[in-house]
């Protein structure tokens, strides 16, 4: 059996590295053009819905950014993978909490005015899109970080499987508004994900287990 440290550990944490580089480069090729047109359809049709797809994706794109960043600095320094994981994961937690926050003003904001969303083709084809996309790839960045013990690819993943949710509830919500006139789907369904998302920042940015073991190597030397 191979041991840690070994040359087939390291080559297939190598792999992993790779793979996950892929992942995120992907993630941020797609999403910022995809956030993009998301956040103006939305805000041009009032669905907040659409919004919420937007302001996920544009969220993952932040993540996967950072991600970009840790995990090619472990390809240059495999020994110090730690402390740039600990910062990605709490870069990928704010991302989270940030749509959360964003999408509870704006949902409240609608719900009191009683504000109507509106349809085009445009806000069906983005949020089809999107949904398409990032439901692969969240299992995909899931799936690779639990493998690789890392809380902030798996939190990425969380950012994509948002986006992935909110698309398909934004999807249901329109559905809704333009056949049962049930407005305050749209709205409802954004809250829904601020929720979730609200979860998962917490979840992913606290505690850090890179610095929960640097504390026991710490207090193991004294």
């Amino acid at each position: 059996m191979s041991e840690a440290g070994s040359p087939s550990c390291d080559l297939a944490r190598l792999r992993q590295v790779t793979a996950a580089l892929w992942l995120v480069s992907v993630s941020v090729a797609f999403g910022m053009l995809s956030g993009a047109i998301s956040v103006t359809t939305g805000l041009a049709d009032h669905s907040l819905g659409v919004l919420a797809v937007g302001l996920g994706v544009l969220a993952d794109v932040a993540g996967s950014a950072v991600l970009i960043w840790r995990f090619r600095a472990e390809r240059r320094q495999p020994g110090q993978s730690c402390p740039a994981e600990a910062r990605a994961a709490i870069i990928v937690a704010i991302a989270l909490a940030v749509v959360s926050v964003a999408l509870t003003v704006q949902s409240a904001a609608a719900l009191a005015a009683g504000s109507r969303p509106s349809t085009s083709g445009v806000t069906l084809g983005a949020a089809a899109v999107s949904l398409a996309v990032l439901a692969p790839l969240a299992r995909a960045k899931r799936r690779l970080g639990e493998r690789m013990d890392s809380r902030a690819l798996c939190g990425d993943g969380t950012l994509s499987a948002i986006g992935a949710a909110t698309s398909a509830l934004a999807l249901a919500a329109l559905m809704l508004n333009d056949t049962l006139r049930w407005w305050w789907a749209d709205r409802i369904a954004a809250l829904i994900v601020a929720v979730i998302a609200a979860a998962e920042a917490w979840h992913t940015g606290w505690p850090d287990r890179c610095r929960l073991t640097a504390g026991n190597a710490v207090e193991d030397r004294r």
